[in-house]
């Protein structure tokens, strides 16, 4: 075990988040000591502590647990009931991953499982929640935050009503969440402008969670706004057309609207103006139109609302051809031109990470991309003119794959880079993969940021299968690839004239 570590560094410290739907702002102070260094990087971490409802506790030491064990030993006192924290200190800590505390309570110690990454030289608040015999950790300002107004009873909880699935089963919506992260989004099968997409962006979360081995610990649910039209054979149907594997829930109109209410989402049903469109299921024109809320809300483990996303999501790749159909043309259009898309699946990874206590996707990305020193996944694309290329096909040669899009505004900026690269470097071959998007946008969009002739190959990664051979989770992504066909430099987000200078040398490029 380490020796004890004081808390340190004086002044005032200021976490100042957003959290969606909350709108909390969160400003702690911090305690005046004494800093003892420690041999190789360090980090600090604020810690906090507070109390829920009517407990009352005493903290007397803090151990963070990880490859070794360091002792924090804090001055005896009292807590402060939620929402507001009893500041503890902040302690210098070696940096590195923890993944249990150990809170002493007088006589007692109770074991609380964390995932905690301490930054070299950064700052990780941390806040202890005491309810009954148990305590709950939340570490990061996002998390703090959220756990300061779940223990005050500020969030909303939500209405544990009974739901109808697609298989005419009765599920109420306790049973369903588990005890787990839940993500909960509004569709109705007849929409035909944001709903395709929430079901669509729900499929690449319910496949990330699969591959993160997440899928006991995130609860997926679409809820519709549509009872009068939305039967469980409707939803049956929907389902097996779609691909969705989740529960796809009705429920009766009065306790629906209390469900919703929640979040304070509204729907109504309105007459068509025009000519109505055909409904998918009965083959007759549609009876009526719903105006409603575009959101997806994400439900803490103990069933409080914590964050809400609202408006269309952004996907990386084209919607595929039976959800395609149930959009119109101008809820397509909009899309295809960046028009009220506000969030992506980053944003919602991102809210369920902070829920988990794990690190954001930016920190992830670096580590889910393709492994240096392995072998290359192979792929096979047609490229914007048509032909397929392999990557197999470039053996012998040293290669760079990019991946980007065309809404991708730090791919926009490093494209003419490339450009210039793959013309000084007439042996190197530069592949850039666009993920998701048709030959007519890629073309028209080359053609304003780099001219009339590409110096390098494009590809199409429509349906994003290489995309998710190399575990791209954001862009852009480069990936240097010696003559052998080995990854040996992978680097997430824009480069620079540094950069790329390092990923030729990696590549082997003379």
């Amino acid at each position: 075990m380490a020796s004890g570590v004081s808390p340190g560094r004086a002044g005032v410290r200021r976490l100042l988040v957003g959290i969606l739907a909350v709108g909390i702002v969160g400003v702690v102070g911090a305690t005046a000591g004494l800093a003892i260094g420690h041999r190789g990087l360090t980090g600090e971490i604020a810690l906090e502590a507070t109390t829920a409802g009517q407990t009352s506790a005493t903290l007397s030491a803090v151990d963070v647990e990880g490859a070794s064990t360091v002792h924090l030993a804090l001055s005896t006192r009292a807590l402060s009931r939620a929402p507001t924290p009893t500041d503890l200190g902040v302690f210098s800590i070696p940096a590195g991953s923890y993944a249990r505390l150990s809170v002493h309570l007088g006589a007692r110690s109770v074991s609380v499982p964390l995932q905690l990454s301490v930054p070299a030289s950064g700052l990780t608040p941390l806040l202890l929640t005491l309810r009954g015999d148990s305590v709950i950790a939340y570490a990061g300002n996002d998390a703090v935050n959220l756990g300061l107004q779940l223990a005050g009873g500020r969030l909303t909880a939500i209405p544990d009503i009974t739901f109808t699935d697609q298989d005419g089963r009765q599920r109420r919506f306790s049973t369903l969440q588990q005890h787990r992260i839940t993500v909960v989004a509004a569709f109705l099968t007849h929409c035909h402008e944001s709903c395709p997409v929430y079901t669509a962006v729900l499929a690449d979360l319910e496949k990330t969670l699969a591959q993160r081995g997440w899928a006991d610990r995130v609860t997926v649910l679409e809820v519709t706004m549509d009872p009068e039209r939305d039967t469980p054979d409707v939803l049956t149907a929907y389902a097996r057309m779609t691909g969705a594997t989740w529960p796809l829930l009705t429920a009766d109109p009065s306790a629906l609207r209390s469900f919703w209410d929640t979040w304070h989402a509204t729907y109504e049903n309105v007459p068509y103006t025009g000519t109505p469109p055909i409904d998918w299921y009965t083959g007759r024109p549609e009876s009526h139109d719903v105006q409603h809320t575009s959101m997806a809300a994400i439900v803490d483990p103990q069933g409080y609302s914590a964050f809400i996303l609202q408006g269309d999501p952004r996907l990386g790749h084209a919607l595929s051809a039976p959800l395609a159909q149930l959009r119109s043309p101008n809820a397509a259009a909009a899309a295809a031109s960046g028009q009220h898309a506000s969030w992506t699946l980053t944003d919602l990874l991102d809210r369920i990470d902070t829920l988990a206590n794990l690190p954001g996707e930016a920190a992830r990305a670096p580590e889910t991309a393709v492994r240096t020193d392995t072998a290359a996944p192979a792929f096979s694309l047609p490229s914007l003119g048509g032909a397929g290329v392999a990557l197999a096909d470039q053996r012998g040669h040293p290669v760079l794959l990019n991946f980007w899009a065309t809404w991708c505004v730090p791919c926009r900026r490093e494209l003419p880079l490339l450009a210039g690269v793959a013309r000084q470097h007439p042996a190197l071959r530069l592949l850039a993969v666009d993920e998701g998007e048709s030959a007519a946008d890629v073309q028209g969009f080359l053609r304003d940021v780099i001219g009339g002739t590409q110096p390098f190959t494009v590809l199409l990664d429509g349906q994003t299968s290489a995309g998710d051979r190399y575990s791209v989770v954001g862009l852009p992504v480069t990936v240097a690839i010696d003559a052998g066909g080995v990854v040996r430099w992978v680097h997430v987000g824009e480069l620079s004239a540094a950069l790329v200078d390092q990923a030729l040398a990696a590549a082997g490029v003379p």
